[in-house]
């Protein structure tokens, strides 16, 4: 039996292309025929890998659903991070997710945009998608602690996370419902709902 002579470049094209396709086919068969009505088994036929292989890259159907918002939360993170010291934080959350949207829409974009369409569809996968933000808001939390020199027992991080987190899901939900479902009309539905968070939270609404 000839050795395996292949380096490590051409072994991770290969993983990263067995990775892909595994995304691809998944996301696509849950639109075909459902979330609950797709297993493991028809991915991996579709993807032409054993199940198995499923498994080296995803340890379930939930994971393969949530790990693009999950590569973004770890763009976002490292966007807020880098956004320049004078901007008030709302504003530097705001622009940093301007940036990880663009930067996604460099790659593969319908990936992104089938993944959230799911999220948005299934309880049982906002549900867990919740439970992952949760530590996300912890760490973006912490990012804006650290950002504004606050101390240990500010609470206003975490609030301020908390009224941005809950404002992007509610962008979403509206993206999902109302709109053709482009990157462009998410931009469009986040921007709107931050807009308005600073005069929901202060004062009266009159007018």
């Amino acid at each position: 039996m000839g050795r395996d002579i292949t380096g490590p470049g051409v072994r991770e094209s290969r993983r990263l292309r067995t990775r892909h396709e595994l995304l691809h086919y998944g996301l696509a068969l849950f639109e075909d025929q459902g979330y609950g009505g797709t297993t493991i088994g028809d991915i991996a036929r579709r993807a032409g890998v054993s199940e198995r292989t499923f498994f080296r890259y995803f340890a379930s159907k939930e994971e393969l659903v949530l790990q693009p918002l999950q590569e973004l939360t770890e763009l976002f993170l490292a966007e807020a991070e880098r956004r320049p010291a004078h901007e008030p934080p709302l504003t530097a959350l705001h622009e940093a997710g301007r940036r990880v949207m663009e930067r996604a829409a460099e790659g593969p974009l319908e990936t992104l945009l089938a993944s959230l369409r799911l999220i948005c569809a299934e309880p049982e996968l906002r549900a867990a998608q919740l439970v992952r933000h949760a530590e996300g808001h912890q760490r973006l939390a912490t990012v804006l602690a650290r950002r504004e020199r606050t101390g240990p027992g500010d609470l206003r991080p975490g609030l301020l996370v908390g009224a941005y987190a809950m404002a992007s899901i509610l962008a979403t939900q509206s993206w999902n419902r109302h709109s053709d479902g482009s990157l462009a009309a998410l931009l469009r539905c986040t921007d709107d709902h931050l807009r308005q968070m600073p005069a929901a939270l202060a004062g009266h609404w009159a007018g």
